[in-house]
C-alpha cells in the first residue's frame, strides 16, 4: 500500500479520466454542451494533480503512466466523440459522410496516443513543449464549441470541425515549440497569468464565459508559438533525448 499522500494527485487523475468517459456517454446521448464542460472540467484537473503530487512529494512513474491514460481519454477520445455525433446527423447537408467523420475523428485520437507515448520516453527543454499539448487542443476544441452553442450561431459553421481536428492532429505530433506557462519573475505577466488561472477555475466549475477560455487558450498557443519562432534558441539548450524514466506526473501533454 502507497503512502495516502499518493491517492490525493491520482484522485485527480482517476476523477479526469471519469469525466472524459462521461463526456464520450453526454456526447453519444446528444448533451452536447454538458460533454464540452466536462472536457474543460478535465482541464483543470490535469494541472491540479501534478501540482498535488509536486506539493504533497508524491510524484511516481505509476502517477506519469496513469496521467497518460486519463488524458487519452478526456482530450482524446472525448474531443473526437464531441465533433463525431454532433456533426454525425449533420454530416451529408454540410458535405462530411459518415466514415469521414470517423477517419478524422480516429486521426485525432490517434495522434493524441503518439504524443503522449512520445512524452514519456523523451526529454526536452525544462520550459518548452515539443509540439503542442493535447490538453490545450482538447480545451480548444470544448470551449470553442460552448462559445458557438452560446451565441447560437449557425450550423454551418460546424463543417470546419473535423477539419480543425487535422489540423489539431499534425500539431500535436510536430516539433512546433510552445513555452510552459510559468509565473517567471515579471511582475505584470505573473499578475495576468494568476488573474486568468483563477478565472479559468471559476469559469469551469460555474459554467460560464466559454469564450473567455477559448480566447485564453487561443492566447496563449498564438503568442507562445509566436515567441519560439521569434526566439529560435528558446528551449534548444536541451534538445530531446532518450529518457528511460519520466520523474513526475507534471502535464500538458
Amino acid at each position: 500500500m502507497p503512502p495516502l499522500r499518493y491517492f490525493v494527485p491520482n484522485g485527480f487523475t482517476g476523477l479526469s479520466l471519469l469525466l472524459g468517459l462521461g463526456s464520450v456517454v453526454m456526447s453519444s446521448e446528444g448533451n452536447f454542451r454538458l460533454a464540452a464542460w466536462m472536457i474543460l472540467w478535465g482541464v483543470l484537473l490535469d494541472k491540479l494533480d501534478g501540482s498535488a503530487a509536486r506539493l504533497l512529494n508524491a510524484t511516481s512513474k505509476f502517477g506519469v503512466e496513469f496521467d497518460s491514460f486519463a488524458d487519452f481519454v478526456v482530450f482524446g477520445i472525448a474531443p473526437a466523440a464531441l465533433v463525431y455525433f454532433r456533426l454525425l446527423p449533420l454530416g451529408p447537408m454540410l458535405g462530411w459522410e459518415k466514415h469521414a467523420l470517423l477517419a478524422t475523428s480516429g486521426l485525432y485520437a490517434l495522434a493524441l496516443s503518439v504524443r503522449l507515448a512520445r512524452f514519456n520516453v523523451t526529454t526536452g527543454g525544462e520550459g518548452i513543449f515539443y509540439g503542442l499539448p493535447g490538453t490545450l487542443m482538447g480545451a480548444i476544441v470544448a470551449s470553442a464549441y460552448l462559445t458557438w452553442d452560446k451565441y447560437g450561431l449557425p450550423e454551418r459553421m460546424l463543417i470546419v470541425s473535423p477539419a480543425v481536428l487535422v489540423i489539431a492532429a499534425g500539431l500535436m505530433v510536430s516539433t512546433v515549440r510552445l513555452p510552459k506557462l510559468k509565473l517567471g519573475k515579471n511582475k505584470v505577466f505573473k499578475a495576468f497569468t494568476v488573474c486568468n488561472v483563477v478565472g479559468a477555475y471559476l469559469c469551469g466549475p460555474l459554467r460560464i464565459l466559454p469564450e473567455y477560455l477559448l480566447g485564453i487558450a487561443l492566447i496563449y498557443t498564438l503568442g507562445g508559438v509566436a515567441y519560439c519562432l521569434m526566439n529560435p534558441s528558446a528551449g534548444l539548450d536541451a534538445e530531446p533525448e532518450s529518457a528511460p524514466e519520466p520523474a513526475t506526473t507534471e502535464r500538458l501533454a
